[in-house]
């Protein structure tokens, strides 16, 4: 038996041919998600013979892991939730509330969490992987990289998305919507396939978007519905608060505001915890690194 374990170690890891990761069954059932209350760690046994993410075990070690260490959680997202809703409230000040007001509040979260949201998901990923819980400034190492690696992702999914909204103004629209949305189905199953980028780019040891393609063959989808589990919740809450938001007084929209974006915090939460666990069974620590953290 195989276990993932908690990474305090600089060097970089080696990916290996048949991975035997997080949540990973084989002939028998053998993944448990182990959430160390109070603590800093969670570890996933996996069999050596296993190449396959179990879903259920690793959604359920992310969400135990996540609940164990939401004080940390909380305070590592504060500052950054504390800017993106200040400004967002600010904007909506500026704008004079109304429509226009809630406009710019939008456009101006929208930036504002592609910037400082992405603070709070480094930290997290440096959390689980590197055992970090403090860091010395606002933007943690690795960042950059992230930030980066983002908007390629970001970008790529952003101009399938137009090519599909293109296609599905096409008549007859009966089949060109059911080829949109055929299509943005293959788009978000492709954007999770590449997902191990993100906690490799936190963490400064990146890989390309071709390896993140590679390594996950025959896991794709398996990575696809872990990543559905684990926001999906958070999806629905954050849906419903929306749209209780909307049919109240302009002051009061803006609260609601953020009540969603705290939900969506918490969700990124879980799905980071998940992605971080399942690039560290692909790509666990070098036997040496172990040897010299045991002596």
């Amino acid at each position: 038996m195989l276990a993932c374990r908690l990474s305090l170690d600089p060097a970089y890891p080696t990916p290996i041919a048949a991975p035997s990761g997080i949540g990973v069954s084989g002939a028998g059932e053998f993944a448990r998600g182990i959430g160390q209350k109070g603590g800093n760690h969670m570890s996933v046994m996996a069999s050596p013979s296993g190449q396959q993410i179990d879903i259920a075990a690793s959604v359920r070690a992310a969400y135990q892991f996540a609940s164990d260490n939401a004080r940390l959680a909380v305070n590592l997202a504060l500052v950054p939730f504390a800017i993106v809703v200040g400004a967002e409230f600010l904007a909506w000040l500026i704008g004079g509330g109304g429509w226009f007001g809630m406009s710019l509040a939008l456009l101006i979260q929208a930036g504002g969490f592609a910037v400082f949201g992405t603070v709070f998901i480094v930290r997290w990923h440096r959390f689980v992987l590197l055992g970090e819980t403090a860091t010395q400034s606002l933007f943690p190492p690795g960042w950059g990289t992230f930030f980066l690696t983002t908007i390629k992702v970001g970008l790529a999914v952003l101009v399938g998305a137009f090519v599909l909204g293109m296609i599905a103004a096409v008549p007859p629209h009966f089949v060109t919507g059911f080829i949109s949305i055929v299509g943005f189905i293959a788009i978000a199953i492709a954007s999770a396939r590449v997902s191990l980028v993100f906690p490799a780019a936190a963490i400064e040891r990146p890989i390309t978007l071709r390896e993140g393609w590679d390594v996950m063959a025959g896991n794709y989808w398996r990575l696809f519905a872990c990543i559905l589990g684990g926001y999906l919740p958070f999806g629905i809450v954050h849906y419903i608060v929306d749209k209780i938001g909307s049919d109240v007084p302009s002051i009061l929209w803006i609260v609601f505001q953020a009540v969603a974006l705290a939900v969506s915090f918490a969700g990124i939460a879980i799905v980071a915890s998940l992605l971080s666990e399942v690039y560290r069974g692909f790509y666990p620590p070098e036997p040496q690194a172990a040897e010299r953290r045991a002596s």
